[in-house]
């Protein structure tokens, strides 16, 4: 448990952080959706799209295991993410 449940300081900054990360996940699905829509977006734009995406589900999954702790819930471990290496693997 990243952050202990209760009303605290540290749970609103949690707070602040998740909104944060989901903010950004919205705003990255957004621009790949946009990209996958451009039949000028080039290869590479397309890769670093689809990487900033995977970053951001990463990231929502997280916040998502981490509330439900925060709420007692049970669910999967948060794991350490597979990071993509140059070539999107």
């Amino acid at each position: 448990m990243f952050v202990p449940p209760g009303d605290g300081i540290v749970n609103r900054l949690a707070d602040v952080l998740e909104a944060e990360l989901i903010e950004t996940a919205r705003a990255d699905a957004a621009r790949a959706r946009g990209l996958a829509d451009d039949t000028g977006a080039t290869q590479p734009e397309l890769r670093t799209a689809l990487r900033f995406v995977a970053h951001s589900a990463e990231e929502a999954v997280l916040v998502a295991i981490l509330r439900g702790e925060r709420l007692g819930l049970d669910g999967p471990e948060p794991s350490s993410g597979g990071q993509a290496d140059e070539s999107g693997r």
